[in-house]
Protein backbone atom coordinates (compact mmCIF):
# COMPACT_ATOMS: atom_id res chain seq x y z
CA UNK A 1 0.00 0.00 0.00
CA UNK A 2 2.84 2.38 0.54
CA UNK A 3 4.50 1.72 -2.33
CA UNK A 4 1.61 2.53 -4.48
CA UNK A 5 0.57 5.61 -2.86
CA UNK A 6 4.45 6.51 -3.21
CA UNK A 7 3.40 5.85 -7.05
CA UNK A 8 0.11 8.04 -7.22
CA UNK A 9 1.96 11.04 -5.52
CA UNK A 10 5.62 10.96 -7.56
CA UNK A 11 4.84 9.10 -10.96
CA UNK A 12 8.62 9.68 -11.96
CA UNK A 13 9.32 6.94 -9.01
CA UNK A 14 8.17 4.21 -11.57
CA UNK A 15 10.71 1.65 -13.03
CA UNK A 16 7.48 -0.20 -15.60
CA UNK A 17 8.16 0.79 -19.32
CA UNK A 18 4.22 1.57 -19.46
CA UNK A 19 4.22 4.40 -16.57
CA UNK A 20 3.00 4.47 -12.64
CA UNK A 21 -0.82 3.79 -13.30
CA UNK A 22 0.28 0.14 -15.05
CA UNK A 23 2.74 -0.52 -12.19
CA UNK A 24 0.15 0.20 -9.62
CA UNK A 25 -2.61 -1.77 -11.60
CA UNK A 26 0.44 -4.83 -11.23
CA UNK A 27 0.79 -4.18 -8.05
CA UNK A 28 -2.21 -4.30 -6.92
CA UNK A 29 -3.29 -7.67 -8.94
CA UNK A 30 -0.11 -9.70 -7.45
CA UNK A 31 -1.00 -8.57 -3.65
CA UNK A 32 -4.70 -9.82 -3.81
CA UNK A 33 -4.31 -13.10 -3.02
CA UNK A 34 -1.24 -12.44 -0.31
CA UNK A 35 -3.07 -11.75 2.47
CA UNK A 36 -3.68 -15.22 4.65
CA UNK A 37 -1.87 -16.97 1.52
CA UNK A 38 0.42 -18.60 4.33
CA UNK A 39 -2.40 -20.34 5.79
CA UNK A 40 -3.23 -24.16 5.90
CA UNK A 41 -5.65 -23.92 2.62
CA UNK A 42 -9.03 -26.35 2.82
CA UNK A 43 -8.62 -29.68 1.06
CA UNK A 44 -9.04 -28.90 -2.51
CA UNK A 45 -8.11 -25.25 -2.62
CA UNK A 46 -5.38 -24.26 -4.15
CA UNK A 47 -2.25 -22.46 -2.36
CA UNK A 48 -2.59 -18.74 -2.46
CA UNK A 49 0.87 -18.01 -2.63
CA UNK A 50 1.31 -20.57 -5.36
CA UNK A 51 -1.64 -19.21 -7.37
CA UNK A 52 -0.19 -15.47 -7.12
CA UNK A 53 3.23 -16.54 -8.50
CA UNK A 54 2.21 -18.58 -11.24
CA UNK A 55 -0.66 -16.13 -12.54
CA UNK A 56 2.14 -13.24 -12.08
CA UNK A 57 4.15 -11.86 -15.18
CA UNK A 58 7.78 -11.02 -15.23
CA UNK A 59 7.15 -7.92 -13.87
CA UNK A 60 5.47 -9.04 -10.84
CA UNK A 61 7.38 -11.88 -10.11
CA UNK A 62 10.57 -9.55 -10.08
CA UNK A 63 8.33 -7.55 -7.33
CA UNK A 64 7.57 -10.47 -5.48
CA UNK A 65 11.22 -12.11 -5.43
CA UNK A 66 12.53 -8.17 -4.06
CA UNK A 67 10.13 -8.40 -0.97
CA UNK A 68 9.90 -11.85 -0.21
CA UNK A 69 13.83 -11.82 0.04
CA UNK A 70 13.71 -8.63 2.05
CA UNK A 71 11.15 -11.07 4.74
CA UNK A 72 14.44 -13.41 4.51
CA UNK A 73 11.81 -16.15 2.56
CA UNK A 74 13.25 -18.29 -0.35
CA UNK A 75 11.09 -18.57 -3.61
CA UNK A 76 12.87 -22.06 -4.47
CA UNK A 77 9.37 -23.57 -3.21
CA UNK A 78 7.70 -21.01 -5.80
CA UNK A 79 9.92 -21.64 -8.40
CA UNK A 80 9.61 -25.47 -8.67
CA UNK A 81 5.59 -26.27 -7.37
CA UNK A 82 4.18 -28.05 -10.01
CA UNK A 83 2.02 -26.25 -12.32
CA UNK A 84 -1.78 -25.79 -10.91
CA UNK A 85 -4.77 -26.45 -13.42
CA UNK A 86 -6.72 -23.63 -14.48
CA UNK A 87 -8.14 -21.96 -11.92
CA UNK A 88 -11.73 -20.95 -12.82
CA UNK A 89 -13.86 -22.33 -15.96
CA UNK A 90 -17.30 -20.77 -17.33
CA UNK A 91 -20.33 -22.13 -15.03
CA UNK A 92 -21.59 -25.34 -16.07
CA UNK A 93 -25.16 -25.12 -17.53
CA UNK A 94 -26.48 -28.22 -17.87
CA UNK A 95 -26.35 -31.40 -15.46
CA UNK A 96 -24.16 -34.35 -16.28
CA UNK A 97 -24.81 -38.05 -14.34
CA UNK A 98 -21.53 -37.82 -12.92
CA UNK A 99 -22.84 -34.63 -10.78
CA UNK A 100 -26.29 -35.35 -10.31
CA UNK A 101 -28.46 -33.71 -7.78
CA UNK A 102 -31.91 -33.48 -6.93
CA UNK A 103 -33.21 -30.45 -8.57
CA UNK A 104 -34.42 -27.64 -5.91
CA UNK A 105 -36.48 -24.88 -6.36
CA UNK A 106 -36.57 -24.12 -10.17
CA UNK A 107 -37.12 -20.59 -10.08
CA UNK A 108 -34.94 -19.39 -12.69
CA UNK A 109 -35.58 -16.45 -15.49
CA UNK A 110 -33.71 -15.11 -18.42
CA UNK A 111 -33.27 -11.48 -19.47
CA UNK A 112 -31.81 -9.51 -21.84
CA UNK A 113 -28.47 -7.01 -21.23
CA UNK A 114 -31.09 -3.78 -21.07
CA UNK A 115 -32.93 -5.86 -18.87
CA UNK A 116 -30.09 -6.89 -16.59
CA UNK A 117 -28.88 -3.39 -16.58
CA UNK A 118 -32.01 -2.11 -15.52
CA UNK A 119 -32.21 -4.21 -12.81
CA UNK A 120 -28.41 -3.96 -11.59
CA UNK A 121 -28.58 0.42 -11.99
CA UNK A 122 -32.13 0.07 -9.93
CA UNK A 123 -30.94 -1.43 -7.19
CA UNK A 124 -27.65 -0.29 -6.87
CA UNK A 125 -29.01 3.46 -7.07
CA UNK A 126 -30.35 3.06 -3.21
CA UNK A 127 -28.20 0.35 -1.95
CA UNK A 128 -25.88 1.53 1.16
CA UNK A 129 -22.13 1.97 0.06
CA UNK A 130 -18.77 2.82 2.00
CA UNK A 131 -18.16 6.66 0.53
CA UNK A 132 -14.72 5.78 -0.30
CA UNK A 133 -15.74 2.80 -2.29
CA UNK A 134 -18.19 4.56 -4.42
CA UNK A 135 -16.85 6.10 -7.54
CA UNK A 136 -14.90 2.80 -8.51
CA UNK A 137 -17.14 0.38 -7.74
CA UNK A 138 -20.17 2.11 -9.63
CA UNK A 139 -17.41 2.50 -12.45
CA UNK A 140 -16.87 -1.00 -12.58
CA UNK A 141 -20.65 -1.77 -12.69
CA UNK A 142 -20.93 0.49 -15.93
CA UNK A 143 -17.81 -1.29 -17.12
CA UNK A 144 -19.26 -4.90 -16.27
CA UNK A 145 -22.80 -3.68 -17.76
CA UNK A 146 -20.87 -1.92 -21.42
CA UNK A 147 -19.12 -5.58 -21.97
CA UNK A 148 -22.55 -7.12 -21.67
CA UNK A 149 -23.06 -9.22 -25.10
CA UNK A 150 -26.19 -7.13 -27.17
CA UNK A 151 -27.77 -10.24 -28.32
CA UNK A 152 -27.02 -12.41 -24.52
CA UNK A 153 -29.73 -14.20 -22.83
CA UNK A 154 -28.45 -14.32 -19.11
CA UNK A 155 -30.14 -16.53 -16.86
CA UNK A 156 -31.06 -15.40 -12.90
CA UNK A 157 -32.33 -17.42 -10.14
CA UNK A 158 -32.09 -16.20 -5.94
CA UNK A 159 -28.78 -17.44 -3.88
CA UNK A 160 -29.36 -20.72 -1.74
CA UNK A 161 -29.05 -20.36 1.58
CA UNK A 162 -25.65 -23.06 1.36
CA UNK A 163 -24.17 -20.73 -1.10
CA UNK A 164 -21.46 -17.83 -0.18
CA UNK A 165 -23.69 -14.37 0.57
CA UNK A 166 -21.22 -11.95 -0.37
CA UNK A 167 -23.45 -8.85 0.91
CA UNK A 168 -25.95 -9.14 3.50
CA UNK A 169 -29.47 -8.66 2.50
CA UNK A 170 -30.94 -5.34 2.49
CA UNK A 171 -31.95 -2.56 2.88
CA UNK A 172 -35.81 -3.03 2.02
CA UNK A 173 -35.99 -6.19 -0.73
CA UNK A 174 -32.40 -6.22 -1.74
CA UNK A 175 -31.17 -9.66 -2.19
CA UNK A 176 -28.25 -11.51 -3.75
CA UNK A 177 -28.90 -13.71 -6.81
CA UNK A 178 -26.74 -15.92 -8.61
CA UNK A 179 -26.80 -15.16 -12.88
CA UNK A 180 -25.11 -17.10 -15.25
CA UNK A 181 -24.13 -13.97 -17.53
CA UNK A 182 -23.15 -14.18 -21.39
CA UNK A 183 -20.03 -11.33 -22.21
CA UNK A 184 -19.30 -9.81 -25.35
CA UNK A 185 -17.13 -12.25 -26.78
CA UNK A 186 -19.60 -14.79 -26.06
CA UNK A 187 -18.00 -16.50 -22.55
CA UNK A 188 -20.00 -17.51 -20.02
CA UNK A 189 -19.49 -16.35 -16.13
CA UNK A 190 -20.88 -16.49 -13.33
CA UNK A 191 -22.24 -13.03 -11.56
CA UNK A 192 -23.47 -12.44 -7.79
CA UNK A 193 -25.86 -8.81 -8.16
CA UNK A 194 -27.80 -7.50 -5.69
CA UNK A 195 -31.43 -6.99 -6.57
CA UNK A 196 -35.01 -5.74 -6.12
CA UNK A 197 -37.00 -8.74 -5.11
CA UNK A 198 -39.99 -7.29 -6.48
CA UNK A 199 -38.50 -6.49 -9.64
CA UNK A 200 -37.36 -9.88 -9.96
CA UNK A 201 -40.73 -11.03 -9.28
CA UNK A 202 -41.91 -8.84 -12.02
CA UNK A 203 -40.40 -10.46 -14.48
CA UNK A 204 -42.56 -13.02 -16.67
CA UNK A 205 -41.32 -16.90 -16.06
CA UNK A 206 -39.80 -17.21 -19.91
CA UNK A 207 -37.84 -20.40 -19.38
CA UNK A 208 -39.89 -24.33 -20.42
CA UNK A 209 -40.29 -26.34 -16.97
CA UNK A 210 -37.82 -28.68 -18.04
CA UNK A 211 -35.06 -26.03 -18.79
CA UNK A 212 -35.51 -24.78 -15.64
CA UNK A 213 -35.25 -28.54 -13.73
CA UNK A 214 -32.04 -28.69 -15.80
CA UNK A 215 -30.62 -25.66 -14.37
CA UNK A 216 -31.55 -26.18 -10.83
CA UNK A 217 -30.17 -29.49 -11.03
CA UNK A 218 -26.62 -28.10 -12.35
CA UNK A 219 -24.30 -27.55 -8.69
CA UNK A 220 -22.32 -24.53 -8.94
CA UNK A 221 -18.50 -24.93 -8.63
CA UNK A 222 -15.59 -23.33 -6.71
CA UNK A 223 -13.78 -22.35 -9.46
CA UNK A 224 -16.09 -20.65 -12.01
CA UNK A 225 -15.16 -17.47 -13.71
CA UNK A 226 -16.50 -14.06 -12.63
CA UNK A 227 -17.00 -10.55 -13.36
CA UNK A 228 -13.45 -9.60 -11.75
CA UNK A 229 -11.64 -12.75 -13.24
CA UNK A 230 -12.83 -11.90 -16.63
CA UNK A 231 -12.05 -8.57 -16.57
CA UNK A 232 -8.68 -9.45 -15.64
CA UNK A 233 -8.39 -11.85 -18.76
CA UNK A 234 -10.10 -9.07 -20.73
CA UNK A 235 -7.93 -6.12 -20.12
CA UNK A 236 -4.96 -8.61 -20.96
CA UNK A 237 -6.17 -9.42 -24.02
CA UNK A 238 -7.72 -6.22 -25.42
CA UNK A 239 -5.91 -3.00 -24.16
CA UNK A 240 -7.75 -1.30 -26.91
CA UNK A 241 -11.30 -1.98 -26.58
CA UNK A 242 -13.45 0.68 -27.25
CA UNK A 243 -16.26 0.01 -24.27
CA UNK A 244 -12.87 -0.24 -21.80
CA UNK A 245 -14.07 3.00 -19.87
CA UNK A 246 -12.88 1.69 -16.73
CA UNK A 247 -8.66 1.09 -15.32
CA UNK A 248 -7.59 0.04 -12.29
CA UNK A 249 -5.69 2.99 -10.80
CA UNK A 250 -6.98 5.17 -13.81
CA UNK A 251 -10.92 6.39 -13.80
Amino acid sequence: MIEIRALASNPDRSRHPDGHLAEIRLIADVCHNLPWADQPQPAGEYDGLVYTWQTANDFQRSWLRKHLARAGIDTTFLEQAPRLPQPATAPDTRPTWKQWQLPRNPTFLAVDSRTLADLVRRAWAVDHHDPTHVPVRTDFIEWFLDHLHPNGRHILRPSRHDETLFQPNGPNDLRQYRAIVTMNDGALIVHHPRLHATDVAGLPTNLHLLRRLQLAAVPPRRQETDAGLWARQHRATHPNCRDCRYRLGNR
